[in-house]
């Protein structure tokens, strides 16, 4: 069975991208798999990384104000299609999967018009416009959130949001020797997506203050790159001898399964990937929802898991050293508190989602 998997961009579009090829090289031995993504996202990165050949289309964002740019658009997409077309002839694949971002209208329209059985996935409770277009002519929907199905208008398949191999299965006492830490503290884990976040970053740092006598805590920061070195100076300015916080920052963790399991509560931006990462660890979360994402899907996939227990919220604009102080506090020292959101995280967690798409498209291949 030949499979390609489209979507790139960020981290929410790739990675599930991935874990979905897992599980179908597990159901399907054998199967081939060729990805098609952008030269600059985060996909020419981590998909050879992980083994898996990739195959470039340019194509630029849509923009919703009318301008000079969707002439640009337009004929990016068209290039698209022309690319798109010459990749599925030479391919000749029997399932075609989008997992959103624009790089994915092109390759999953061109396989629809040539009656490729195609499947598309979305990630975020409010679905993207490129995945809301495809879903009228596409074979199957699966979606993250049962509240994305009204977006569509049709039958979806509830899947969850596939979550790679390594996040499920990394161990403990691993990640306490790479990361040199105090199994007898807890661990709060900060990171604000694969870029980082400058708004958590200096919120944090702000707190060192607060924090340095406490000898019960450790912090692991994951700055990005581009703030590391800014952040990293500014912990040194602030350290003293006889300090008993324990706090390490990193520019980027290529394995975040390792510091999943070692963390006792998480303090994140609300991204969908790390909504789907965290919750099938069923790990507490304080999440700071981007308030640029669009739509407000982040502040939606937020407040779903207030809801359901799993997680606090501080909105962007409420984000402060005080508050980001007293709500790790009031949580971390909190065994039945943790414990708790622990459980309900774990409750709403999909850990099967990757299988389960895997099996819809080992369904449309064989069909074919």
């Amino acid at each position: 069975m030949r499979v390609i998997i489209t979507g790139g961009g960020t981290a929410g579009h790739v990675y599930p991208g991935l874990a979905i090829a897992e599980e179908v090289k597990t159901i399907v031995p054998g199967a081939d798999i060729l990805f098609v993504g952008t030269k600059k996202g985060l996909e020419a990165t981590v998909v050879p990384q992980a083994g898996y050949p990739l195959k470039t289309v340019n194509i630029c964002g849509f923009k919703r104000k009318i301008s000079l740019h969707i002439f640009k658009t337009f004929f990016s997409f068209f290039w698209g299609c022309l690319k798109s077309i010459k990749i599925l002839r030479d391919f000749r694949p029997h399932v075609v999967l989008g997992t959103g971002g624009y790089v994915s209208a092109p390759l999953v329209g061109m396989a629809v018009l040539f009656r490729i059985p195609t499947i598309i996935h979305e990630q975020n409770s409010l679905p993207g416009l490129v995945n809301r277009i495809m879903a009228r002519w596409v074979n199957v929907v699966a979606v993250s959130f049962p509240t994305s199905e009204k977006f569509f208008k049709r039958d979806c398949v509830v899947t969850g949001n596939p979550v790679r191999k390594g996040v499920l299965e990394s161990s403990k006492e691993e990640a306490i020797n790479y990361f040199s830490i105090d199994p007898k503290r807890k661990t709060l884990l900060v990171f604000g997506g694969s870029q980082g976040s400058r708004q958590i970053n200096e919120s944090l740092i702000k707190t060192y203050d607060k924090f340095r006598d406490y000898e019960n805590l450790q912090i692991v920061h994951v700055t990005g790159k581009i703030d590391f070195d800014k952040i990293s100076r500014k912990v040194i300015e602030q350290k003293k001898p006889k300090d008993r916080l324990l706090y390490t920052c990193y520019p980027y963790l290529n394995f975040i399964d390792k510091a999943y399991s070692v963390s006792d509560l998480i303090l994140c931006r609300a991204g969908a990937t790390t909504i789907a990462e965290i919750t099938a660890r069923g790990i507490p979360s304080i999440l700071v929802p981007y308030p640029y994402a669009t739509g407000g899907h982040q502040e939606k996939n937020a407040f779903i898991l207030k809801k359901e227990g799993a997680a606090r919220i501080i909105l962007d604009g409420d984000l402060s050293d005080i508050a980001i102080f007293n709500l790790v506090n009031e949580l971390i020292f909190d065994d039945e508190v943790l414990g708790s959101m622990k459980e309900n995280a774990k409750r709403i967690g999909k850990p099967a989602a990757a299988l389960e798409v895997a099996k819809l498209v080992k369904m449309l291949g064989d069909s074919r």
